[in-house]
Parts: structure tokens; C-alpha cells; sequence
């Protein structure tokens, strides 16, 4: 009797829950679902950074995206488990082939690209993220965690878009500096050849006016 009686409350509260996941609405659910992703993605993008970059500016933009998108995980996973969602426990197919293609790079070409993807497009895609989980989620546990994970993004943003403007620019002087080390390597010709150069390109090969003037006259 006592065995049976616990079994039918077991089955009573495990079906308790399963109405309340069943409950959570579809939209709400896929909102959870790409919040883990997002914050999946970054540590896993971040992590390959740090092995990597040779940026230390780069390399501590990573460290913080692990430690803050590690925080932003558990948050994430929390309400999940209290609403009886089962989140995905790997990369989808899109953040896959980003990490495989920036696995393929180094330096420099590493850095923008980690950067630009990982860092400022990614943390756009977020942003968008959790400003609509805040604004249209029905679930209040998901919207009070967006409201908990928007503060963090928008720095990460503005972080992001800051050091990959500095890696932009420092690539743009580099390459100017090569531009006008040519330009002055071409201003420096001697003064003989450079007249010369002159009258070539202005006059061609036709005689001056004094070569004209001292033909002899026909009588």
C-alpha cells in the first residue's frame, strides 16, 4: 500500500511538470535555446582566441568573454532547468563553422576575423537577443534574465566594436606608412632626371622653338 502510494504521487508531480514545460510557449523556449547557444559559442570562439592571438589586447577581451559568457551559461541553464527544457549541450552548424574557419587562421588575419565575427557581429546578434526576450517573452523568469544579461552585452559590444576599430586602424598606418615610403623613394630622383622625365612627358620629342628658328632660309 505505501509503495503504491508513492508511486502515484511520483507520477503526480512528474506530471505537474511536464504540463509546466509543456506550458512554456514555443517562442520562449527557442529564446532559451539561442541565449545557451550564443553564450556556448562565445566561450568556445573566446577559448580558441587565447590560444591563438599573440594580441594581448585580444587575448584579455577573450578572458572576459569566457569568464562573463561562463556566468551568462549557468544563468541561462538555471531557468531552463527550472521550466524542464533540455538545452543543447554542443554547437549548432553555423557557430561550428565559424570556430572551424577560425581554427584555419593565425596572427593578424586571426584577430580581425575573431574580432569582427566572434566580437562585434555575434554580440549584435545578442544584443538583439535579449532586448527581444525582455520585451516579448511570457515566461517573467526569462525576461527578468534578460534584464540581468543586457548590461554585460552591451559592454561586450562596445568593447568589441572599440578594439576592432584600434586593430583596423593599426593595419590602415601600417599600410599607408608603406605607401608614402614609395612615394618619397620616388621623390628623391636627382634633379638631371627628373627634368629630363619632365620634357618628355609634356613636350615628347618634338625640337624646341630655338632648334625652329636656326633652319636656313630658302632664297
Amino acid at each position: 500500500m505505501n509503495n503504491f502510494m508513492r508511486v502515484a504521487v511520483l507520477s503526480a508531480l512528474l506530471g505537474v511538470g511536464s504540463a509546466w514545460a509543456e506550458g512554456l510557449a514555443k517562442a520562449d523556449q527557442k529564446m532559451l535555446t539561442d541565449l545557451a547557444m550564443a553564450n556556448m559559442a562565445e566561450i568556445e570562439t573566446a577559448k580558441l582566441a587565447l590560444q591563438k592571438t599573440q594580441s594581448d589586447r585580444v587575448k584579455s577581451f577573450a578572458q572576459q568573454m569566457v569568464d562573463d559568457h561562463t556566468k551568462g551559461l549557468e544563468e541561462v541553464r538555471k531557468v531552463a532547468a527550472a521550466r524542464s527544457l533540455t538545452l543543447p549541450t554542443e554547437l549548432d552548424a553555423k557557430h561550428k563553422a565559424l570556430a572551424a574557419k577560425l581554427e584555419k587562421l593565425s596572427g593578424d588575419k586571426f584577430d580581425r576575423s575573431y574580432m569582427e565575427q566572434a566580437g562585434v557581429q555575434a554580440h549584435k546578434e545578442a544584443h538583439q537577443l535579449v532586448s527581444k526576450a525582455e520585451s516579448s517573452a511570457q515566461d517573467s523568469e526569462l525576461k527578468s534574465l534578460a534584464t540581468r544579461l543586457q548590461p554585460t552585452i552591451s559592454q561586450h559590444l562596445n568593447n568589441a566594436e572599440q578594439l576592432n576599430a584600434a586593430i583596423k586602424g593599426n593595419r590602415a598606418t601600417m599600410g599607408s606608412s608603406g605607401t608614402q615610403g614609395s612615394s618619397s623613394g620616388a621623390g628623391n630622383k636627382p634633379p638631371a632626371e627628373a627634368d629630363s622625365h619632365d620634357h618628355g612627358t609634356t613636350g615628347g620629342n618634338k625640337p624646341d622653338s630655338s632648334t625652329r628658328d636656326n633652319k636656313p632660309e630658302k632664297r
